[in-house]
Parts: structure tokens; C-alpha cells; sequence
């Protein structure tokens, strides 16, 4: 009679441990597998939507490349007709170039702003050494503001240097 027991009780014992070892196991892959695949495919797309629509708005490929002396501009204005009248911004590094062009009821991105903004940059004779005085004058003479309540211009140089001028 003890063996009549014994036989049953042993192979649900064998049974029991062995089947509680591979549900771990495979438990364990299956969430990793699956950690992994979600991980991978959430990056690639939030990579994908997050580039696309930074090109379609303000990337620049007219003169992406064109030196004027620095790499980063912006110029915000306020006259006494309007808060916020001039707002204008140039920005250029290794994943390309940006720009924003807002003034006199004008609106433009990308190349369409650089299309306006071209020239103008071209005419800025700014450097690490400019007064602020200076700076102030050549930009209100290159874009045409004439009677600016407050003026910001923030610029930074191919060195890195980074300079702010307050009006």
C-alpha cells in the first residue's frame, strides 16, 4: 500500500517542480522580448514624427551653408503700435538650418524667410567685440525698425561665444 502512494505522490512532485521551472522562464523571455520590440519601434516613430515636422515648417535648404559670422540670431521687437512687431530668428547646426522671419504683418518660415532674411544678414557686421550701441543701430538699420520701444537681439558666434543686446 505505501508503494501504491508513494509512486503518485513522487511524480506530481517531479511533475510540480518541473512545470513551475519553465513557466518561469518562459515568463521571462516573453517580457523581454516584448519590453524590447515596444521599446524600439515607440523610438523609431516618435524620431520619425518629431524630424518630419520640424522640415515641413522652418528648415531651411536655400543657403543652409552661407557664413555670415555667426550661427544662431534673434531679434525681437516691440514698437508702440504693436508688442512683439518684429520677431526674427536664424539658427544653424550639424542637423541644419532654421529660420523664422515675422515683421510689418509679414510672415514667413524656412525658405521663404531666408528669401527676405538673405541680404539683411548678409549687411550684419557683428562680432564678439561689437558695443551695444552698435549692435543695436546696425540692426535697426539692416531690417528697418525705426521706432522700437524695446529691442532684443541675442547672437551666437561660430566660436560659441554668445552675446545679448538690450535696447
Amino acid at each position: 500500500m505505501k508503494k501504491t502512494y508513494l509512486v503518485p505522490v513522487l511524480g506530481l512532485a517531479l511533475f510540480a517542480a518541473g512545470c513551475g521551472n519553465s513557466d518561469n522562464q518562459e515568463t521571462e523571455k516573453v517580457e523581454e522580448t516584448t519590453t524590447t520590440n515596444d521599446n524600439s519601434m515607440t523610438d523609431d516613430s516618435t524620431m520619425n514624427d518629431d524630424t518630419s515636422g520640424t522640415q515641413d515648417q522652418d528648415t531651411v535648404t536655400d543657403n543652409a551653408d552661407k557664413d555670415y559670422g555667426f550661427v544662431s540670431l534673434s531679434v525681437e521687437a516691440d514698437t508702440s503700435d504693436m508688442m512683439d512687431a518684429v520677431d526674427i530668428s536664424y539658427d544653424r547646426d550639424n542637423d541644419g538650418t532654421e529660420a523664422d522671419y515675422k515683421m510689418n504683418g509679414e510672415q514667413a518660415q524656412g525658405n521663404e524667410a531666408m528669401k527676405t532674411l538673405d541680404a539683411k544678414l548678409d549687411e550684419l557686421n557683428l562680432d564678439a567685440d561689437t558695443s551695444n550701441d552698435d549692435a543695436i543701430a546696425q540692426v535697426e538699420k539692416v531690417f528697418g525698425i525705426n521706432d522700437a520701444t524695446r529691442l532684443e537681439i541675442e547672437i551666437e558666434f561660430a566660436d560659441g561665444t554668445e552675446k545679448e543686446f538690450k535696447k
